[in-house]
């Protein structure tokens, strides 16, 4: 999830902010693709204080970010999240304030990713209000895909309660392995944005920061990140595959 997340924001063709908004602090980001890069008491955990400090957070933002990795012709930025275990519960009245410090960096040109974490912990719902998109990633055998289907109708209710027609969609890692994208699609009457294949040793460099191996860029991982952002791009969700209806 957290690679996959870090695979977007690294291939999107244009200016992007990736925000670690898992409630389940892991530092997965700055111990891996950045290599153990310290925040320096920037992101979410700086955020905090500038909150209680009563200062405008949008006006915060940018200087809690760290360089998502170097890059000549696109600004590639990071938002840290939790350093500690029950952070996440002292942020819950700040999220609407960080929802808006968001909208201004998409409003000046960013496209922002927000890695929320597991399902089961729910998603924020500030950020789930101003999502254009919201894609549920997960493998599919079996034990996922039960995974999901227990905690799916809570985000669908969500989603309905609120009315803001953010769209929410599958991503698959590893389609086939043992069920194909159209056999999911019309399982859980979701459409498939985007197909990734289980690539260990090609995502150990998102995941881990190792250095590319020979031809990476033309692997098919960032062949399939590349083609989610295309889908993701057109801003319309694609089909949701229907139950077959014999007569």
């Amino acid at each position: 999830m957290t690679t996959t997340a870090v695979g977007l924001a690294r291939c999107w063709p244009g200016d992007t902010l990736l925000v670690d908004a898992d409630r389940q602090p892991s530092q997965s980001v700055l111990a891996g693709f950045l290599n153990g890069a310290p925040a320096g008491g920037r992101g979410l955990t700086g955020l905090a204080r500038v909150h209680r400090e009563r200062r405008f957070l949008a006006d915060e933002i940018p200087r809690h970010c760290v360089p998502l990795g170097d890059e000549a012709d696109h600004r590639r930025l990071f938002l840290a999240g939790f350093a500690h275990p029950g952070s996440a519960g002292l942020f819950v009245p700040i999220w609407p304030a960080l929802t808006q410090g968001l909208e201004r960096f998409r409003a000046s040109g960013f496209t922002v990713i927000v890695d929320a974490g597991r399902i089961s912990d729910g998603l924020p719902g500030p950020l789930l209000a101003a999502a254009d998109v919201v894609l549920l990633v997960t493998r599919t055998h079996l034990r996922a895909l039960a995974g999901l289907r227990l905690h799916l109708p809570v985000v669908t209710e969500r989603l309905a309660a609120l009315a803001t027609g953010t769209e929410l969609g599958l991503l698959l890692i590893g389609e086939g392995q043992p069920y194909s994208g159209s056999e999911i699609s019309r399982q859980f009457g979701l459409a498939v944005w985007g197909t990734i294949p289980h690539q260990p040793k090609q995502a150990a460099v998102w995941s881990d920061g190792v250095p590319p191996p020979s031809r990476f860029h033309r692997s098919p991982l960032v062949q399939g990140i590349r083609a989610t952002i295309a889908t993701l791009r057109t801003g319309s969700s694609p089909a949701v595959e229907r139950p077959e209806v014999k007569h």
